[in-house]
């Protein structure tokens, strides 16, 4: 029954999706990401309502406005991502794992989106992929960085990697920690299955260019792991 159940939602989930992904490829041949964004935005909260797993979205403060915006998220899952884009109320570019830039159809739209991609085995590659997005700062386009490195195994929060922490402090940016829940019980990295259910999208207060500049690297990642910690369940979290 499980399985069936999977299957019915895969099946509805990317009935929907997949026909959103090559709209989104044919209006970027004409349009910037800019103009489809709100389109894009609208488009994925419906396919998590139609799976039954509309997120809850909690804000800690405003989202401060005229400066530039370092985003960063636990990761567990492959939803992560269409999750984050539909619940960010900003227009960002992502820097996702490079492998997902050769998936069928989703590898082209995150592509034609200006995303950038990202080997972190590669430390050159990751150099350039950071420098390209403290140049989009640079231009008022927000940044959504996953610090883990790669999504959780056991749902739990992961060490943070220093790179990203190294981008936030040159960029002048503000970070604002978001904590995702729910998503690895929807789909996990091991497992076929897909169970819908409750999903929360929680954005914590922000941690401000001024804070971030006085503080040196291991107090800044313990400070964001810190704030992301409190946004998530016990259990995602590692308290329990």
């Amino acid at each position: 029954m499980r399985i069936l159940r999977s299957i019915y939602f895969w099946i509805i989930g990317l009935g929907y999706f997949v026909p959103v992904l090559i709209i989104l490829i044919i209006r970027s041949l004409v349009q910037r990401p800019q103009q489809y964004d709100p389109w894009l935005k609208r488009r994925l909260k419906t396919l998590f309502k139609l799976v039954l797993s509309e997120p809850k979205i909690e804000f800690a403060e405003a989202i401060p406005q005229g400066r530039p915006l370092i985003f960063m998220a636990n990761h567990s899952s492959l939803i992560d991502i269409p999750l984050l884009k539909a619940c960010i109320p900003e227009y960002f570019r992502g820097v996702l794992s490079e492998h997902q830039f050769h998936y069928p159809i989703y590898g082209s739209a995150v592509r034609r989106m200006g995303s950038i991609p990202i080997d972190r085995n590669n430390i050159r590659h990751s150099l350039r992929a950071f420098k390209q997005a403290e140049t989009l700062l640079k231009k008022g386009i927000h940044i959504t960085v996953l610090p883990e490195g790669g999504r959780s195994l056991d749902g739990r929060l992961l060490p943070f990697k220093k790179l990203p922490f190294h981008f936030a402090k040159e960029s002048g940016a503000d970070i604002i920690p978001i904590g995702i829940s729910g998503v690895f019980k929807m789909k996990n990295k091991g497992s076929f299955h897909l169970n819908p259910g409750k999903l929360s999208v929680r954005f914590g207060p922000v941690i401000s260019a001024e804070t971030i500049a006085t503080m040196d690297l291991p107090a800044l990642m313990e400070e964001t792991r810190l704030c992301m910690g409190e946004l998530l369940e016990p259990l995602e979290s590692g308290k329990l």
